[in-house]
Order: structure tokens, then C-alpha cells, then sequence
């Protein structure tokens, strides 16, 4: 008899602990242990534009989850002037600054919408970025034959940077900004350091528009001919500093984007691989989960770690750098009459 209490008696802790190894399972799998900041995924913003009775095209943007359900209200942000293709949006925070051309407007978490800054005279905002806990913004006057970088200080854009007409985007940069200016035959890297003077390389060939920077080194994917791809890379150490280009001998192998994350990856037919220069062994390639369907673009400003790989207008999958690992895909579906602008992590 007493055998069989002691039986009794393990069997009835068995099923406690198992009871309670459960609970725990599903506490950890409802969330109640978070996962860290880096692997949780953001929401969106999705820019739209609508041509107007008056041939003119009219903005609007909304929230939308990670995998592509809207949330909230459309927001009209009115009409759409000369914008440039990338960086018209940006996000800090939960602030959304979006520039319209005419001027640049603010969407806070709640919402609401405020003009914060008005083009200047005869002039149009191309791109805004948020870099270094300042809102940058790209402005060129009309017919003009130079492009101004404004920062924002205590309310106020400063013009701070003037330079020569030419496609222009901005990256965060050790220490600094970073300025890509692209010719169709050439690109020019100039690096702004809060401290010091500006430093500056011109890169010979036919540039990919996308450039990656870290403390030490620069990555821009470069082309010659038809079929002739490489990157440059470029070293941004003192007296080092310098620049060369590594060709692929084959295309499905060659970088044809940077990704400006940390750390950074290039974009490659087959997938996406990180990005060092000096490397002993060839980095390794993260294949694409899914066949892609038309030409990738990358947008950033995650409030997290997560990017998003844009595979199509308004679709695409995320990734994220510093997991080395890729998210879910995602579609958002355009309602009808409208074009997807700009997509960008935002967390409203």
C-alpha cells in the first residue's frame, strides 16, 4: 500500500510540473516574454498618389502592418509637386516627415498633419532623411544649376551643404553625413564630419545609385558596358583613404545594391549577402525564400532592426542585418485609381 501511495504521489507531481511546463510554454508563446527590440517586426507607411481631375496627382498616406493589412485613417496630404524617386519619406520615433515638393509634412502618432517647413522660393523639396537626430532635407530651385542640403536646427532649416547639380541622396555616416552625387558616368562621395573638414573621391563608371557607409569604408556598385559589373569600395581611413573597383566575372554573382544597414549586405540576383571589404573567405549568400518578381529596391529607418526588400511597388519581404535572417512577405493592394509611391517602416 504504501508502494502504491508513493506511485500516486510521483504521478500527481508529474502532472503538476507538466501542467506548469505548459502554462509556461503558452505564457512564452503569447508574448509575455518579450522578444528583444531587434527582432520584432514594424508597422508601414504607404505613400499613395491619385491623379486629380486637373491632370495633377494628389498624396496620401496610411498605416499598415508588417504583413500588409491597413490600419487608421487615409491621410490627404495634398497635392504632389517635383519629388525625387527615393527618400521622400521618413520616419523618428513614431513621427512620420513626408515632402510633398511643396512643402515638408509631419504626421504624428495621433495623426494629426502639419506643414513644418515650406519650400523656399522658386525652389522644390526632392527627398527628406532623418539622420543623426536632425531632419535633412534635399532642395533644388527650379531651372537652377546646384542642389542645397537644409538641416533642421531648433526649428529652423539651415542650408549647410551646397553643391553641383546632380542626383543627390544622403547616408548616415561615422561621425557624420554622408553625399552621394551621381552623373551618369560618375559618382562623387563627399563625407560632412560634424567635427573637421569635408573630404571628398570621385568614382569613375556608371553608378548603381545606392551606396553603404561604415567607419572605415564605403560600398558603391558600380557597371561599364553592357555587362560589366563591380562594386567600389572606398576607404575612408586618413591618409589610407583611397578608392578601387572589384569586378564580377559573373552577373548572378555581382552586387547590384548596397544596403545602407548595420551591418551592411549587397543585393545580388540569387539573394543578399553582408558587405566587407578585405574579407578572407567569401561572405555567405542568404538566397531569396521566394522568386522575385521584378527588380528589388530596399527602403530603411526601421525603428528596429528590420529593413524591407520592395519587390514590386508596394510589395516585398523584410530582413533583418543584424539577425542575418529573413521576415515575412508582404502585399499591399493600391485602392483603385491609385499608385504606391514610397513604402517605409513606421511605427504610428
Amino acid at each position: 500500500m504504501n508502494e502504491l501511495r508513493s506511485l500516486l504521489t510521483i504521478h500527481a507531481r508529474f502532472k503538476s510540473f507538466k501542467g506548469t511546463l505548459v502554462v509556461f510554454c503558452v505564457l512564452i508563446l503569447a508574448g509575455c516574454g518579450q522578444l528583444p527590440a531587434q527582432g520584432q517586426l514594424p508597422d508601414m507607411a504607404v505613400l499613395f498618389a491619385r491623379e486629380a481631375h486637373n491632370a495633377r496627382e494628389t498624396l496620401q498616406v496610411a498605416s499598415y502592418s508588417a504583413r500588409g493589412k491597413r490600419q487608421g485613417p487615409r491621410i490627404s496630404l495634398g497635392l504632389l509637386g517635383l519629388v525625387a524617386q527615393t527618400q521622400i519619406m521618413a520616419s523618428h520615433k513614431g513621427t512620420l516627415w513626408i515632402t510633398t515638393g511643396y512643402a515638408l509634412k509631419q504626421i504624428t502618432p495621433s495623426h494629426s498633419v502639419r506643414t513644418v517647413w515650406s519650400a523656399p522660393n522658386h525652389s522644390t523639396i526632392l527627398s527628406v532623411d532623418y539622420i543623426h537626430n536632425h531632419l535633412w532635407a534635399i532642395v533644388e530651385p527650379l531651372g537652377g544649376r546646384f542642389v542645397d542640403i537644409y538641416c533642421e536646427q531648433q526649428g529652423h532649416f539651415i542650408d549647410r551643404i551646397r553643391g553641383p547639380l546632380a542626383i543627390t541622396t544622403l547616408y548616415p555616416a561615422y561621425g557624420g553625413v554622408g553625399v552621394l552625387r551621381v552623373w551618369p558616368n560618375q559618382a562623387q562621395l563627399e563625407l560632412w564630419p560634424f567635427h573637421g573638414n569635408p573630404r571628398q573621391w570621385t568614382l569613375h563608371g556608371v553608378p548603381q545609385g545606392t551606396m553603404a557607409l561604415t567607419k572605415t569604408t564605403g560600398y558603391l556598385p558600380m557597371s561599364t558596358g553592357l555587362n560589366r559589373f563591380g562594386i567600389a569600395t572606398v576607404s575612408l581611413k586618413g591618409a589610407m583613404s583611397g578608392s578601387r573597383i572589384h569586378f564580377f566575372h559573373n552577373v548572378d554573382d555581382a552586387v547590384l545594391q548596397a544596403i545602407a544597414s548595420n551591418p551592411p549586405y549587397g543585393v545580388t540576383v540569387q539573394g543578399i549577402m553582408p558587405l566587407s571589404a578585405g574579407a578572407k573567405s567569401p561572405p555567405i549568400l542568404r538566397k531569396w525564400p521566394q522568386a522575385l518578381s521584378t527588380t528589388i529596391t530596399t527602403a530603411m529607418k526601421s525603428p528596429t532592426s528590420w529593413l524591407i526588400i520592395l519587390d514590386g511597388p508596394s510589395q516585398g519581404l523584410w530582413f533583418n542585418p543584424r539577425l542575418d535572417r529573413f521576415g515575412p512577405t508582404f502585399q499591399v493592394t493600391a485602392p483603385k485609381g491609385e499608385f504606391p509611391r514610397a513604402v517605409l517602416p513606421w511605427n504610428s
